[in-house]
């Protein structure tokens, strides 16, 4: 005999939230009604200034106050978002031209064509992903991973989100994919998930027991454990560690069906128990329609925002 699975809603600030077992889905609540409307909308409450000032300082539930200190922390936060020598010029999608044309002062015309040009996607990925996790979920970030390149052309390798749950005392790893097709980013979750007790060790190595880093609550959590511990299994074992989390961030084009996405990522995901633990997901989609669309959108609000942001620094 089979089970039903229950599908539950939520709303949450802008965003209705749709939920089975450990799968959430954040539709914005203009996804379906109007594109123009719906890229404003979810690009405002990525860019909102309380959202980026906690992700530029590392804390929670901060206040964003009109001071020079706090725009020049926007500034710089943004300016990591954008290449200035590895830059991805893409073709205008016809159906945006006028809007974009109209508003985007970084336009090329090559053949005949019209490009702009885009972030570092990626980085934005997990800057999204790092929102959720913090302002819904309630963890705690150990670090911001963009924190750890020395030049805004880098990507950012390895983990590409740690956190910590304090209430269940456990670290929690994330993966983050932006796809044009939801099926396309459980494909590179599940390629990603393969080598994942690798890469934790890896990340244990480099950043959880590096004591040059400023790592946020670890310490707080488990006090003096990563200066002994040579290995992270060493340190599950000194920890007495019982619970490892995965979140995994999928923003994703073309699928709007709630059902639809959420039956996927319960069926598709290759859900592993790592270091023989019990192992915890947070499988997070974000339908954004077309990524591209989407992707050019912000790329936009970012230089509008910088040139905002340098005028009130300065003004």
């Amino acid at each position: 005999m089979s089970t039903t699975i229950k599908f539950t809603s939520k709303k949450y600030k802008t965003f209705e939230v749709h939920n089975i077992v450990d799968n959430f889905s954040f539709f914005h609540i203009e996804i379906k009604n109007d594109e123009s409307l719906f890229l404003k909308g979810l690009s405002d409450y990525i860019f909102n200034e309380d959202n980026l000032l906690c992700y530029a300082k590392n804390i929670k539930a901060i206040n964003f106050e009109p001071e020079r200190r706090n725009y020049v922390s926007l500034f710089r936060e943004l300016h990591n978002f954008i290449d200035d020598e590895n830059i991805d010029w893409v073709e205008i999608d016809l159906d945006l031209e006028d809007v974009l044309v109209d508003e985007y002062d970084k336009v090329k015309i090559k053949n005949g064509k019209k490009f702009i040009r885009l972030s570092k996607i990626g980085r934005i990925g997990e800057y999204i992903f790092h929102i959720f996790l913090s302002d819904y979920f309630n963890f705690n970030c150990i670090i911001p991973k963009v924190k750890l390149t020395t030049d805004r052309n880098m990507s950012v390798y390895g983990i590409d989100a740690l956190f910590l749950d304090k209430t269940n005392q456990m670290i929690l790893f994330g993966e983050s994919k932006v796809a044009n097709k939801l099926d396309n980013g459980i494909t590179l979750v599940n390629k990603s998930l393969k080598n994942y007790e690798k890469e934790i060790r890896e990340e244990y190595s480099l950043v959880l027991s590096n004591s040059h880093l400023k790592l946020n609550g670890l310490e707080d959590l488990f006090p003096g454990q990563t200066e002994v511990c040579i290995t992270f299994d060493e340190f599950l074992t000194q920890t007495n560690t019982k619970n490892i989390g995965v979140p995994i961030f999928i923003a994703h084009g073309e699928e709007i069906d709630h059902k639809v996405i959420l039956q996927r990522l319960h069926k598709k995901i290759n859900r592993t128990r790592y270091f023989n633990l019990n192992t915890i997901y947070y499988v997070i989609s974000l339908p954004i329609i077309n990524k591209r669309k989407l992707f050019s959108y912000l790329t936009n609000t970012i230089s509008e925002k910088l040139e905002e942001y340098n005028a009130s620094a300065n003004g």
